[in-house]
């Protein structure tokens, strides 16, 4: 009782001072997993209108109960680097500044790991994500984009750590990673959030 009280309390104050637009240059190393920014981000063409995104800081104290009854918990990756933040960027196609709704993480054609334990919602192919898989944890949902394969169904259920595919470039990308898109109640926010979320609770 008192870990998870320990854990509500690391969540929260995370999601009510992680700004949304914040540049994350290095936020930390667990169990080889370290998290940061190139200089030269593999760009991808995610976009979201801004009326869709929640802000970090507006995500309610109360958001933490929805995850915290599964305490299992995987990076998507063995190795996570971010490469493109979550934000207002220059369109790598359209060359205006728009909005990014994801994290593009730097992965060549490598295992893809399901977050956390969930149903499988959402398993298919569009022109801007490619093949993708979709993943709803509570009232959270993790979208796994630009694919070269996956192997999972809709309607299954995954574990925490669980191969959901191989990571790829289909899609509307300019080359091989991993793009993460995060809603909760049908808005966008910063998929950092729950990196650092896995962060705290795999130490």
């Amino acid at each position: 009782m008192k870990a998870i009280k320990t854990l509500i309390l690391i969540l929260t104050m995370m999601l009510t001072k992680i700004p949304s637009h914040a540049q994350f240059n290095t936020i930390g190393y667990v169990k080889k997993h370290s998290i940061s920014k190139k200089k030269s981000p593999q760009e991808t063409t995610h976009v979201a209108s801004v009326d869709s995104v929640m802000k970090a800081d507006s995500l309610p104290p109360d958001s933490s109960r929805d995850v915290l009854p599964y305490l299992r918990a995987s990076f998507p990756l063995k190795s996570i680097q971010i490469n493109s933040r979550f934000g207002m960027r220059n369109h790598p196609v359209k060359h205006k500044t728009i909005m990014h709704n994801g994290v593009d993480l730097a992965a060549h054609y490598e295992k893809v790991f399901s977050m956390f334990p969930g149903e499988v919602t959402g398993v298919g192919h569009d022109n801007r994500s490619g093949k993708y898989v979709t993943v709803r944890t509570a009232g959270y949902t993790i979208s796994y984009c630009h694919l070269s394969a996956f192997w999972v169904s809709k309607g299954m259920f995954v574990n925490a750590g669980e191969v959901l595919g191989v990571s790829g470039s289909s899609g509307m990308s300019t080359g091989p990673h991993l793009h993460l898109t995060t809603k909760k109640d049908g808005k966008v926010f910063d998929p950092v959030i729950l990196l650092k979320y896995v962060q705290c609770i795999t130490k």
